[in-house]
């Protein structure tokens, strides 16, 4: 590991200042805050900026420390994972802050570094030297790039509260773990606590639907323990999605990806899905990367989510109170959700051409254009549903119905879209002569504003 030189540590002096401004304008400091990034995917040499980036912005906003849930090394390399501790080193020197706070590094390993993705080689030399699942690098690499012991869970104290993390694969024994540890760590003091692993605990963040989540071994775990605050990623679902927090009998927090957006199956421009021919291309993902700033005060907790492709905020802060309440609950939320809605007199626009579905074929197919919804008061636009239908005697029958992401989702309220469209193929829309479209907008936990529609379309005359 590089030794970083007196000179860059100065360098760096003035983040202290915009710390002190941070904690004014704050309203007071908090009493510990820090950084959480996941699935850094470090793969080739030079795509360390945004993970620098991100490393700056904690540094210069008063963390004391920074989790990372996971998915550090991309391809499971020993270089990875030494250019990650690098960037770390190069921000904060000796574990520090220019203000010469310290910085905790609270990191645990995801399935990529468990994953030989690249595994060319029989040569054990080779292995040892270069691939962490190989006999004992997981432990050895760890100790040399960080300087400290390696644990399969291990559990820090950083101003007085209490971090734990597991790495992959060992949250089935987080239990175990807990109930040994309990008094020692202080757990049931009713002081929060912080807890990283990987994927999602089962059933919280996303619902039980979410990809890759732990099928509930965390979740038991922690269930017993109220004051914990769970974070996890591996799903790559967007810190925009009201969905990424969760409190049931304890606190979940999804973060998201620093590398690339995973949007969720069964939308036109979203995710591959097994057995679905798509007509649109899936949304530039890679153009969001996100994180978040924690702080946590005597009374509540507050999430700053960031996205640092662009450098600016993804919406408001969560502010989760600490005094037992459970106002992130799915269903109370849920309720309170108003859907989008259209300005009055937007228009559907309808058009027929040939195509490239996203297998490549040429495609006949029927593009829907809408200008984008307006958020409610409480919720941005997740995605659309658009229903053609077809008319027979004095009844619109749907005849196809799809969802499309919208394509500003996942990125900051200033760059909203202006317009969305789907993608249909005309053999997708059951042989009939003559269709109109319903467009609807929804929100993140399904809610639908009221629909408007195309004119009628006759397929017979359009080719």
């Amino acid at each position: 590991m590089l030794n970083v030189s007196r000179r860059v540590f100065m360098a760096n002096a003035a983040a202290a200042t915009a710390a002190r401004a941070f904690a004014v304008r704050a309203g007071g400091a908090p009493n510990v805050a820090f950084g959480v990034l996941s699935d850094v995917h470090l793969n080739r040499k030079g795509d360390e900026d945004t993970f620098l980036k991100a490393l700056a912005y904690f540094r210069d906003n008063g963390a004391d420390g920074v989790m990372i849930a996971g998915d550090i090394a991309d391809t499971g390399l020993v270089e990875q994972m030494e250019r990650a501790a690098d960037c770390w080193w190069r921000t904060f020197p000796d574990g520090r802050a220019p203000d010469g706070r310290h910085v905790e590094q609270l990191w645990v390993y995801g399935n990529h570094e468990f994953h030989n993705w690249r595994r060319s080689s029989r040569d054990p030399a080779y292995l040892r030297a270069n691939v962490l699942n190989f006999e004992n690098n997981h432990a050895k690499v760890w100790e040399r790039i960080f300087h400290e012991p390696y644990s399969p869970i291990w559990a820090k104290t950083v101003k007085g509260y209490t971090f734990i993390g597991a790495h992959w694969g060992n949250e089935k024994d987080l239990d175990a773990f807990l109930q040994k540890n309990a008094d020692r760590l202080n757990l049931r003091s009713g002081r929060p606590f912080f807890y990283a692993q990987h994927p999602h605990p089962g059933n919280t963040v996303q619902g039980p639907w979410a990809w890759g989540n732990d099928g509930g071994v965390a979740t038991r775990a922690l269930e017993k323990f109220p004051n914990a605050v769970a974070f996890s990623g591996h799903s790559h679902y967007s810190i925009t999605d009201e969905r990424s927090i969760w409190q049931g009998k304890f606190t979940s927090v999804g973060t998201s990806s620093l590398r690339y957006i995973f949007s969720q199956y069964w939308r036109d421009n979203g995710e591959n899905h097994s057995g679905i021919v798509k007509q649109m291309k899936i949304l530039p993902e890679g153009a969001g990367r996100q994180g978040m700033l924690v702080r946590v005060y005597d009374d509540r907790m507050t999430i700053e989510r960031r996205e640092f492709v662009h450098g600016e905020s993804l919406g408001a802060d969560w502010v989760v109170p600490l005094d037992g309440s459970r106002p992130f609950a799915f269903e109370p939320r849920s309720e309170r959700a108003m859907a989008p809605s259209f300005a009055p007199g937007a228009k559907v626009d309808v058009k027929r051409a040939k195509g490239r579905n996203r297998m490549g074929q040429e495609t006949d197919q029927v593009t829907v254009s809408f200008p984008a919804a307006m958020p409610s008061a409480t919720s941005r636009v997740h995605d659309y549903e658009v229903t053609a239908l077809a008319y027979h005697e004095d009844v619109d029958y749907p005849v196809a119905t799809k969802r499309v992401l919208s394509e500003s989702y996942f990125l900051p309220p200033t760059r909203e879209a202006k317009s969305g469209h789907i993608v249909f193929a005309v053999s997708e829309l059951g042989g009939v002569k003559e269709v109109r479209f319903a467009v609807r907008p929804l929100e993140c936990f399904g809610h639908k504003g009221p629909e408007i529609y195309s004119q009628m379309f006759s397929l017979a005359d359009s080719k």
